[in-house]
């Protein structure tokens, strides 16, 4: 750890700390303590004492980490010190592993990210395999320096068996269905429902082979995945036919009512794989998701060591708590996850959240705040090990309140002082008007109905346009106040959004909405390429499938996917 001890010297030069550093492997975590007017840093590794450097520039030396790239320094928010005592006593993170879900190619702005997580305590990150292969040695070692584990997973059974490959040399490896072994067709970037002949036993072996190769050829990883491709499709030929009953299908709150259950048929597959690749590789872990029609564990499936689930709450509720009793669809993923840490045999449990939204990443409203507190305590006492979102850096300024509460969250931070203290840094005397606003906006979806699952049309079909006009007043206020500052000027552009997607929902529910119209608000999407408001690509994608309804002359409800619109339009009903 000779290079982070490096960066905690550079990083306490840079934000101007003169303090004294010292190991100490009783504390749970750093420790900032004043010492006859010196400061020390306390830390039980090197890691611990870099997050120290950080948390004291923020809570004592006037600087605000909120968004990656972005060093705000302000002397009004410095804090006198006194001669003796703890100014930042040790405590033991609720959740050891924190960290990001990152569905996009690493880029320029990756050095940003795994500085800003560092000094929001973040220590994960998940991503596809595809995309780890182009991050070079540099930003590899940048992660491991700041204490940074980098998952190379996701979704991947087309990695580990590329259908371009083995689609002609082992045809038996992919599903059978309807009695014909599929083509993959390898051009989706998600395959979505491609699923291969999990039983087969040359297939395993083949899986097992190819962990191995790969983590010798990549020495520094530590963590890998074994995870479908996104959607059904799994085998049915004779062997695999024997994991299922076709009567028993999914459920509504997993997305996955029209399919029958998949968990015997993929926890067969994980154990025995597990159990060979611990057998050659027992410092690797191995980790897999829960998902859709195989989100709980199946019977007698066991968390051994060296395995860890990711546990989505996919279309989970926002207007409720996982943990309230009240909400019928989080009732079901607190359930599952009850039954997740039921099932640890020295395994690991971690959520794989949402704090964005679902899909398509639309910069729609989730004031998440206080919930994301009483969740991450709630995790911490049923036995969960991790919290990981999904995120886009160009969304920030809509999202960006979440993540960096996230993180505050599962280091054990209070709800009040810290959602204080961000609305502080970032507004200054007028976080009081600001916090205004971002709770008009959480009030409106609570009133709107009993629950909220975070698309357009659940947000949409239940308010006005009168709603999004006040939340826009608002950020006008908050902008005209200060005129220099661009977050606010962002934030009136957030809201000037909404009225427009509001207005072109409405049309398009009305059976009036055009191909031009729909070009006309991308356009003006898209006229905010200079912001962090929107993730331009993802509007691309769900534009197109608006144009296409209304070619169509079909009802848009969410993306065109026959299943998954069958359950937004369910949802019209169940939602209130």
């Amino acid at each position: 750890m000779q290079q982070t001890m490096q960066l905690v010297k550079s990083e306490a030069l840079r934000y101007r700390i003169d303090a004294e550093f010292r190991l100490d492997t009783a504390l749970p975590s750093f420790e900032v303590t004043a010492e006859n007017g010196n400061i020390v840093i306390s830390a039980p590794d090197e890691v611990e004492m870099l997050y120290g450097v950080y948390d004291f520039a923020e809570k004592f030396g006037g600087w605000c980490f909120f968004e990656p790239g972005i060093d705000d320094f302000d002397p009004a928010r410095k804090q006198p010190l006194p001669e003796n005592g703890t100014l930042i006593p040790a405590k033991k993170p609720l959740l050891k592993r924190r960290g990001f879900i990152q569905e996009f190619p690493f880029n320029s702005e990756t050095p940003d990210l795994l500085d800003w997580m560092a000094k929001n305590k973040l220590n994960y990150l998940l991503t596809w395999m595809k995309y780890y292969d182009e991050l070079s040695a540099e930003l590899k070692q940048a992660a491991i320096d700041r204490g940074i584990v980098i998952e190379s997973g996701h979704h991947n059974f087309d990695y580990w068996i590329p259908g371009a490959k083995y689609g002609k040399t082992n045809p038996e490896f992919f599903a059978e269905i309807n009695g014909k072994r599929i083509t993959p067709s390898g051009n989706s970037e998600l395959l979505m429902s491609e699923q291969l002949c999990t039983t087969n036993p040359e297939l395993r072996a083949e899986i097992v082979r190819r962990m191995v190769e790969y983590c010798a050829d990549h020495p520094e990883v530590k963590v890998i995945s074994l995870m479908p491709n996104d959607g059904f499709g799994w085998c049915e030929c004779e062997n695999c036919s024997k994991f299922y009953d076709k009567n028993l299908k999914g459920e509504l709150y997993s997305v996955s009512r029209h399919v029958y259950k998949a968990d015997r048929i993929y926890h067969d597959l994980l154990r025995e794989v597990a159990e060979k690749l611990r057998a050659v590789r027992p410092d690797i872990q191995m980790t897999f998701c829960a998902y859709v029609n195989y989100c709980a564990p199946s019977e007698g499936f066991t968390l051994e060591p060296g395995m860890a689930v990711h546990m989505a709450t996919y279309w989970r509720c926002i207007n409720h708590a996982l943990d309230d009793p009240d909400c019928e669809t989080n009732a079901h993923y607190a359930s599952d996850i009850r039954k997740w840490t039921a099932a640890k045999h020295g395994g690991d449990v971690n959520i794989y959240e949402y704090y964005m939204g679902i899909n398509f990443y639309l910069s729609l409203p989730m004031i998440h705040w206080e919930k994301m507190f009483r969740e991450m305590r709630w995790y911490h006492d049923n036995g969960v090990d991790g919290i990981l979102t999904q995120f886009h850096i160009p969304h920030w300024r809509v999202y960006g309140t979440n993540y960096r509460l996230m993180a505050q969250a599962a280091r054990g931070e209070e709800a009040g002082s810290s959602i204080d203290r961000m609305l502080q840094e970032l507004f200054g005397k007028d976080a009081a008007e600001a916090e205004k606003l971002y709770r008009a906006m959480e009030t409106t979806m609570q009133d709107m109905g009993k629950c909220h699952i975070p698309y357009p049309r659940s947000l949409f079909r239940r308010t006005a346009v009168a709603d999004f006009e006040r939340f826009h007043a608002m950020a006008q206020e908050l902008a005209a106040k200060a005129p220099g500052d661009n977050r606010r000027k962002e934030m009136v552009i957030w809201t000037e959004y909404l009225i427009r997607f509001k207005k072109f929902f409405d049309r398009i529910n009305a059976g009036k909405a055009t191909i031009a119209e729909a070009d006309e608000l991308l356009n003006w999407i898209h006229s905010h390429k200079d912001t962090r408001v929107f993730v331009h690509d993802r509007f691309d994608m769900y534009f197109d499938g608006i144009k296409d309804a209304i070619k169509a002359g079909t009802q848009w409800l969410h993306f065109n996917i026959d299943w998954e619109d069958a359950y937004v339009a369910e949802h019209d009903h169940t939602l209130g």
